[in-house]
């Protein structure tokens, strides 16, 4: 996922929207990149700058999943209020800002004043197509997500050149996506790291086409699910005989016997 802020001189807003910045979802990849490359220009970076955020498949299924659930929502608001505070630390004063909503526009908004007291902060739905500076930030996350996508490199190095990258735009309405998710499911490991394994559509494909996993730590004999604290790790083991100990239950049922053991 990649988020996006554009910001420019308050006296530059009304040209700057004379540009023709429309919602990135609006337009064809050749108009977002020709309206991209229109803000590398001298003439406006002169007035105007943007910053982006990206956050890996990885990192968002990592947050999602955790045993203290950290949402989509709030994973959008974070990184919109990382990208408050770069722009500000680098010396840029923020007197008003608009904000595409994530939620709530209500709460949200709420939210953000507290945090920002004193910015005069707008969150709206449809935001990107209201005003020309959030429909140039969201060209920019646009553009910067294609590319991230074009020139993927897989961290499993024998799937490059093996997989097919015609991954569509990565919504599950888009039939090129779901196509892609179909036909590139390991039966065993799923699929590579450019997935979030959090994601519902692809939680639901791998329930109907790969192997299950039965986890042997989740399991106990006594129908008791184990206490999982990092300090079980570490924990000095029981004395006695090792015979009186209770066994994992991967070993019991593989079969596996004690050769020798030193505690």
């Amino acid at each position: 996922m990649v988020y996006a802020t554009c910001f420019c001189r308050e006296s530059y807003y009304e040209q700057l929207s004379s540009v023709g910045f429309a919602d990135s979802k609006q337009l064809t990849q050749e108009q977002r990149e020709r309206l991209f490359a229109r803000l590398q220009g001298a003439d406006i970076r002169a007035h105007a700058g943007w910053s982006i955020r990206c956050i890996t498949p990885q990192d968002i299924s990592q947050c999602m999943l955790r045993r203290t659930k950290y949402s989509l929502n709030a994973l959008a608001h974070d990184a919109t209020i990382q990208l408050l505070s770069d722009v500000l630390e680098r010396g840029i004063p923020l007197r008003r800002v608009f904000i595409d909503t994530v939620g709530p526009p209500a709460s949200y908004q709420a939210k953000l004043r507290g945090l920002f007291p004193q910015i005069e902060i707008t969150v709206a739905k449809k935001a990107d197509s209201i005003y020309p500076i959030v429909s140039a930030a969201s060209i920019c996350a646009k553009v910067t997500r294609d590319a991230h996508l074009d020139h993927w490199a897989y961290a499993e190095a024998p799937l490059q050149g093996v997989l097919s990258r015609a991954y569509g735009s990565g919504y599950p309405s888009d039939p090129n996506t779901t196509r892609w998710l179909r036909e590139s499911v390991d039966h065993v490991f799923g699929y590579p790291g450019i997935i979030r394994f959090s994601w519902s559509t692809c939680t639901k494909l791998l329930e109907e086409r790969a192997a299950r996993v039965a986890w042997a730590d989740d399991e106990d004999s006594g129908g008791r699910k184990p206490a999982n604290r990092a300090s079980n790790l570490f924990a000095r083991a029981a004395k006695g005989p090792a015979e009186d100990r209770q066994q994992s239950t991967f070993f019991r049922r593989n079969r596996a016997v004690h050769l020798a053991s030193s505690l």
